[in-house]
């Protein structure tokens, strides 16, 4: 309660006291003449009156009692909460501040003790202007000043950046900030250091493993690549240039890096299932008769049952299989038809008739670039996927893209 209704409560409680005893002694005279019972009467009238106050004077003196119960529970909790928060701010693995930016320049407020026992610098070094820039390492430091000035116009964000221990070396920080700017006046932040130089030393191995794993599959693949080769040298090169094409048109359609990356690996191998033909079929300076065609067809399935069993992250076994399949149903080994072919595959099919027709084989000269691009256009949308198709012309013809590009070697 406020002060007026606890003089409108003393006003109301003299105003009816008073009425009580002028109103009921003027009842009296005018009702009672006998000296006697009116003598009665206004004793257990006084009695009444007794009774009633000290009943209305407890319940107020309960809600009293109840309300400083409450306020000093709450001054308790305030006390204890002071008193702990320093304590807990100490024992967190974070180190917590405050900062105001006015005009740009940034300035400390507050920094929780645990700097020290973290970063090895007392309260008061932290709290000096520029110490925090000054200890971002100089690689980090034009990025992590950029980027915080970023997050305090958005009022909020994070980022990592390294900075000195007091004792020389640098820890990787996670650095969130928040706004809890209340009304007009300098913006005020409050910001977290998490110390995350472990994690970021395990990220940095995982990647480095992947680096190598990748290397090392890269590797494994393009030796299966040449020896397929030395079975047909006469198209050595054949299936590296596919797989590069097959990158460039899934680049020039905007499919990510990690697509291009699979076709690469796919182009190497795509053909893979020719060592188990014979080596004068592919060889041969002349036309292969039907039987022969119909033998050499068998090598999508059979680099498909090499592949399958290969847990690539790719589908590179299925490429291998469907990379002769056409957009009508045309195509071998199992008459797939439109989308029943995957995306890499029909990639791979563009990128295999461009190459094949743009290089020379054992049984006829080269046809030419312009002749196998020419072939794509003619039939695009029947044979082959219409958007593949579009994105090998647009790569080759306004691009720039050509087959000595195609032949470069590509590292993992």
């Amino acid at each position: 309660m406020n002060k007026r209704r606890y003089q409108r409560l003393v006003f109301t409680y003299m105003f009816t006291c008073t009425l009580w005893v002028a109103g009921s002694d003027w009842l009296l005279a005018m009702l009672i003449v006998d000296d006697a019972l009116a003598a009665s009467v206004s004793a257990a009238k006084g009695v009444v009156f007794v009774i009633a106050m000290s009943g209305l004077l407890y319940i107020l003196l309960m809600r009293l009692n109840r309300a400083e119960l409450t306020a000093s529970r709450a001054d308790m909790s305030n006390q204890m909460l002071l008193d702990k928060i320093p304590r807990f701010f100490s024992a967190v693995p974070v180190i917590i501040y405050a900062v105001e930016i006015h005009e740009k320049r940034r300035r400390t407020l507050w920094v929780s003790e645990n700097v020290q026992r973290i970063m090895g610098y007392g309260v008061d070094e932290a709290m000096e202007a520029e110490w925090w820039e000054q200890q971002i390492h100089p690689d980090d430091r034009l990025r992590a000043l950029t980027e915080a000035e970023e997050i305090y116009r958005k009022g909020g964000g994070d980022q990592k950046y390294r900075v000195r221990h007091k004792d020389g070396h640098y820890v990787t920080v996670h650095d969130e900030i928040r706004s809890i700017q209340n009304g007009e006046g300098p913006q005020r932040f409050i910001g977290v250091w998490a110390d995350v130089s472990k994690e970021q030393l395990a990220e940095t191995k995982i990647q480095t493993y992947s680096h190598q794993l990748e290397r090392a599959i890269f590797g494994t693949v393009s030796s299966v690549a040449k020896m397929v080769e030395l079975r047909d040298p006469y198209t050595a090169g054949h299936e590296q240039r596919v797989g590069n094409i097959a990158a460039k048109i899934a680049a020039e359609m905007g499919l990510d890096e990690n697509v291009q990356y699979a076709l690469r690996m796919a182009g190497l191998v795509h053909d893979i299932g020719k060592i188990s033909i014979p080596p004068e079929y592919l060889t041969k300076p002349t036309r292969l008769t039907e039987h022969e065609y119909n033998i050499l067809k068998t090598h999508a399935e059979h680099g498909y049952e090499i592949l399958r069993n290969v847990d690539f992250p790719w589908p590179i076994a299925d490429v291998a299989h469907q990379h002769h399949e056409r957009m009508d149903g045309s195509g071998y080994p199992r008459g797939l038809k439109g989308k029943e072919i995957i995306l890499e595959a029909r990639i791979i099919a563009v990128a295999d008739v461009i190459e094949s027709m743009a290089t020379p084989r054992p049984y006829r000269t080269t046809l030419g670039l312009d002749k196998a691009l020419k072939e794509i256009e003619d039939n695009a949308g029947r044979l082959y996927d219409a958007e593949v198709a579009a994105a090998a012309i647009r790569l080759f013809r306004e691009k720039g893209y050509n087959l000595s590009l195609a032949g470069q070697t590509v590292k993992a």
